[in-house]
């Protein structure tokens, strides 16, 4: 496949997944819908060898995740390569053989095929929760105002400075509930 024929469908994939994540919202908890609509917006590209998570994501600060009331809401795009063996009937499961890392200039053909115009707000993430340094998952998020439009976050994402009164942080919270949870960032 040739530069140009490898971009067109890059393009394609790009704009049906769009398409896909805007009849959903992701806001981080496990349960049956999220899980149609992950996979609604999931797809495997064995012409570029990466595995592919494109999502709308809300409710980071609502929820009390980020303190930052700027990053509640955000274009998510996971990529990941297609682990050894892969088919289109069959993947084996995370964690089961260490996964090579997703050529770099692949990634970032996804990353400018999915963000375009709004390359500039792109956040990139590097692994960080035990399975997904297993899987080599990069994420890369444009946050966005309550228009679902591109915005530069004011402050840092952990920071209090822009927070309102009263706010608390879902560990606060949980914990007063008897809940003890443990954070999806792994600081190690």
């Amino acid at each position: 496949m040739t530069g140009e024929a490898i971009e067109v469908h890059m393009a394609e994939v790009a704009r049906e997944m769009r398409r896909r994540s805007k009849h959903g919202l992701f806001d981080g908890r496990p349960d049956r819908r999220a899980e149609r609509y992950l996979s609604a917006c999931r797809r495997l590209d064995f012409r570029t060898g990466a595995v592919l998570l494109f999502t709308r994501d809300g409710g980071h600060h609502s929820s009390g995740w980020m303190k930052n009331p700027d990053y509640e809401r955000c274009w998510h795009l996971s990529l990941s390569p297609l682990p050894p063996g892969a088919s289109r009937i069959w993947m084996p499961r995370a964690g089961e053989e260490q996964l090579a890392e997703l050529d770099k200039k692949v990634s970032c053909a996804w990353v400018k095929a999915f963000y375009g115009e709004d390359l500039r707000y792109v956040w990139e993430e590097s692994p960080k929760s035990p399975e997904g340094r297993a899987c080599n998952v990069w994420h890369y998020r444009v946050f966005c105002n309550e228009a679902w439009e591109p915005i530069v976050p004011r402050g840092e994402v952990y920071s209090t400075e822009l927070t309102e009164l009263g706010w608390r942080s879902a560990s606060q919270v949980f914990e007063e509930e008897g809940r003890v949870i443990e954070s999806p960032v792994d600081p190690s």
